[in-house]
């Protein structure tokens, strides 16, 4: 029985992992999951099947902090003796490798999420991009996400290109195409959320994920009411707040008040609200894999998003969404008002959307990752000289 430990920084990410170790357990392998002690992360694992690590850590640098975390992920490998790690998000991808090399563990793979040094300047984007290069040194497979990502990786000298994989269009995890799908028998149900936000009878554009500036949540509000002062239309905002990534505050109370905006907060039924929106826009500054570009593909609800890593992965530009440029609202204006006028546009994107999303089952990620954990003669080692 081959042993493999899955790691991640904060629990918030264990979502990225929903289904996959429990797929490996019923495949024969001993599972972990290692993580910031959290109760969500102890949930997960009873519902996966999987054996808790619980560390320490913290997602700023922290010298002492990372030092802790380092000798206790150290511990656990001891302890574990995995035939297999597989380490992503940038704190845990960097630490985790490094016990995974000092510990001599067969088996050592970061799976690339994102490239957070994209957005950041200075000092920074110089550490950001150092702590990709380790991690490339020192694993024997780099899973990158998306194609986007790859290459940007391998072109700025941070991944060696052999070490790197996407599996077949990419995606950290694939998405549940059960789950994100139309359900006629959900139609009374969601009438009548329709009609409790206000929002029968409205042309409904619909935003998913954090509120934050890399989301492009500034760029999503001035090109809304630009174009709610020109149509009828509604805007649906459905995820938490991250006050501390806004440089503008007032945003959010602009957004609360306004009179065609519907902000319900964070909710867990995503495909339930997916099922509101005749158009899914999320202008972000860039992602590692878009999935909820995907998701919202999956329910048959054409999308707009930002033409930069991961989204021109995520997205098929012209085939079930459109792509605009980075930071450009009157760009996004343009698209938000052609896919509200052009019903014909907006239909022949909207049925293209589930054929695009059946590329992204989870089942494929699953089956791709374990043919990467059984590939033969990897022998890459670097030296410890």
């Amino acid at each position: 029985m081959k042993k493999l430990v899955v790691g991640v920084t904060a629990p918030g990410s264990v979502m990225l992992l929903e289904g996959q170790l429990k797929y490996f357990t019923l495949l024969g392998y001993q599972t972990y999951l290692i993580t910031q002690e959290d109760e969500k992360a102890r949930l997960f694992c009873e519902k996966e099947g999987c054996i808790f690590l619980p560390i320490t850590i913290r997602r700023d640098i922290s010298i002492v902090s990372d030092l802790s975390a380092l000798v206790q992920i150290i511990r656990h490998f001891h302890f574990v003796k995995p035939d297999i790690v597989n380490v992503g998000t940038s704190k845990m991808g960097l630490l985790g490798t490094i016990a995974g090399f000092l510990t001599s563990v067969p088996l050592r793979i970061y799976t690339a999420r994102g490239l957070r040094y994209e957005t950041e300047k200075g000092l920074k984007r110089i550490v950001l991009m150092g702590v990709l290069k380790i991690v490339g040194l020192l694993t024997h497979r780099i899973i990158c996400i998306s194609e986007a990502i790859r290459v940007k990786a391998v072109g700025n000298k941070l991944f060696p290109a052999h070490k790197t994989r996407v599996i077949h269009k990419g995606s950290s995890n694939g998405i549940d195409l059960e789950k994100f799908a139309p359900k006629a028998e959900l139609k009374s149900e969601i009438e009548e959320l329709r009609q409790t936000l206000g929002l029968a009878d409205s042309f409904v554009f619909g935003f998913v994920g954090r509120l934050n500036d890399r989301k492009g949540i500034n760029e999503l509000y001035e090109a809304f009411i630009k174009l709610a002062a020109d149509y009828p239309v509604k805007l649906l905002i459905v995820g938490p707040v991250e006050v501390g990534n806004l440089a503008n505050k007032q945003i959010i109370e602009n957004i609360k008040t306004h009179p065609s905006i519907v902000y319900v907060g964070f909710q867990s039924n995503v495909p339930l609200y997916l099922s509101l929106m005749d158009v899914f826009v999320l202008p972000t500054w860039s992602e590692g894999f878009g999935n909820v570009f995907i998701q919202a593909a999956a329910m048959g609800v054409p999308v707009i998003g930002t033409r930069v890593s991961g989204v021109q992965n995520a997205v098929s530009d012209g085939f079930n969404g459109m792509l605009t440029n980075l930071k450009d609202v009157g760009d996004l204006y343009d698209k938000m008002t052609l896919l509200y006028t052009d019903s014909q546009k907006r239909n022949a994107l909207a049925a293209n959307g589930r054929p695009w999303a059946m590329n992204f089952d989870r089942q494929v990620i699953w089956e791709g990752q374990h043919l990467i954990y059984e590939e033969k003669n990897i022998n890459y080692e670097p030296s410890r000289n």
